[in-house]
């Protein structure tokens, strides 16, 4: 456990670096692949009409942000229901959850977990971190996990409400 906190440290800590949004951003979804065994991790983020998520920044085997899952429905299955409820979705059975689109390509990528999670401002979902691993999480793992969402969640308010600041005229 002293062991996935110190990750979690070092990828928050590395944030600090960067000034930009984006940069932050990717470098989130880079450090799950690299700290968590993520075989790929995303963020999507949900449009001004809050109908679609839309596929900002993904690292790991899958790094496309323009393929199939580009752009989810809102009231999809899997992502969207983590915006609506406002809730984690998390699975170590990916193959055989009802909520994955494809669990033959699953089996074939060997996928044994999934992790989704919702990134808010201002009570809001505004996005989903999501990975997929091919090992399976333990109930630590998900609550860090968890964990390391609600900071990258203080780090996007503090972005906005910087923003917002700044057009106040």
């Amino acid at each position: 456990m002293i062991e996935r906190k110190s990750r979690v440290y070092k990828v928050l800590n590395s944030l600090q670096k960067y000034d930009n949004l984006n940069d932050k951003l990717q470098l989130i979804v880079e450090n799950l692949v690299k700290y968590f065994d993520a075989k790929f991790a995303r963020i999507w983020l949900v449009d001004k009409g809050r109908k679609y998520l839309t596929l900002k920044f993904s690292a790991g085997k899958y790094k496309n942000i323009h393929g199939e899952f580009s752009k989810v429905p809102i009231n999809s299955v899997k992502i969207g229901a983590i915006i609506k409820t406002k809730k984690p979705a998390i699975t170590n059975d990916v193959v055989n959850d009802p909520r994955i689109k494809h669990p033959e390509w699953a089996r074939k990528e060997k996928l044994k977990s999934f992790a989704g999670y919702p990134l808010t401002y201002n009570r809001d979902a505004i996005g989903v971190l999501a990975m997929f691993s091919e090992k399976k999480l333990n109930l630590v793992d998900f609550e860090i996990l968890g964990i390391f969402c609600n900071q990258i969640s203080k780090e996007l308010k503090s972005f906005f409400d910087a923003q917002e600041f700044l057009s106040i005229k």
